[in-house]
């Protein structure tokens, strides 16, 4: 069944995406659980992947909608899980009813929440829950102007060439499939140290949590440093300010004068593929 339609006079968007690495038995029953009920939230498109490793979601929803959604899938909602325990959806831009996002709702099973190409029957399954660090914005912008940063861009080339952060070591793959080769080739050549801190980055933080349990339990990374909600929050955190609710006004003052450590623009998943927009085709 189609989702419903915007309103006549649609509220704005609120773009939002989130993700939560659980072992989930069986995903085809818990599929139909979210798509009932979220097919009764007017205006809502987006996408969610169920596999038995987790769930990941991106949504474009009414700012009016956005509270039933949360309750979909926040502690009191249809999953037998809090979706958002350890970690809080996140938010990004509000746009335009208007604005291209997503064409309609759609809700999969996938053998996993994102596709990484490995093979667990001869290398073995990771365990994602050990991944590293998450640091919050203003940790992450603080560490970063340290000297000597190891920081990689888990990202594909098409996406690095568009914006990163300064210093910034892309991994240059066409897919995230790639990714394992490279960084094996990088370990090896010890173009990246495992005794060393090792900071990782991507749009929303998803691919940092895979690339930083491989580091961890691969090559023996025992320090891995990954940014939380990835480039949409260190943007968020750097124009508004406050970004997870955890920042008082000493720590806003401090920042004040900093330029952003984020140069160009951020690719993103949905038909406006470059947040903030612009005016190309």
């Amino acid at each position: 069944m189609k989702p419903l339609p915007l309103p006549p006079k649609a509220n704005k968007l609120q773009l939002l995406s989130f993700y939560r690495f659980i072992p989930i038995p069986e995903p085809d029953n818990l599929r139909d659980i979210i798509f009932e009920r979220l097919r009764t939230i007017e205006g809502l498109r987006g996408t969610v992947y169920v596999a038995k490793e987790g769930i990941n979601a991106q949504f474009a929803v009414p700012t009016g909608n956005l509270g039933a959604l949360l309750r979909v899938f926040g502690s009191d909602g249809c999953l037998p899980f809090d979706t958002f325990q350890s970690n809080p959806p996140n938010i990004g831009l509000v746009v335009e009813s208007d604005t291209p996002t997503f064409d309609k709702l759609v809700v999969r099973t996938r053998d996993c929440i994102l596709r990484d190409g490995m093979n667990p029957n001869s290398e073995g399954v990771l365990d994602w829950s050990d991944a590293g660090k998450e640091l919050d914005p203003s940790e992450w912008d603080e560490q970063l102007r340290r000297p000597n940063v190891q920081l990689l861009d888990c990202r594909n080339i098409y996406e690095s060439e568009q914006g990163s952060f300064i210093s910034a070591t892309p991994l240059n793959t066409n897919t995230f499939s790639e990714t394992w080769s490279v960084l094996d080739a990088q370990v090896k050549s010890k173009c990246i140290d495992p005794s060393e801190p090792v900071f990782l980055f991507c749009t929303g933080g998803i691919r940092c949590v895979k690339v930083g349990a491989y580091l961890r339990q691969r090559h023996g990374f025992d320090d891995v440093r990954r940014l939380r909600h990835g480039i949409v929050g260190y943007e968020r955190w750097s124009e508004e300010g406050n970004a997870d609710g955890k920042e008082g006004d000493d720590a806003k003052n401090n920042r004040k004068g900093k330029n952003s450590l984020w140069v160009g623009e951020n690719f993103v998943f949905d038909k406006r593929r470059f947040a903030p927009e612009d005016d190309r085709s």
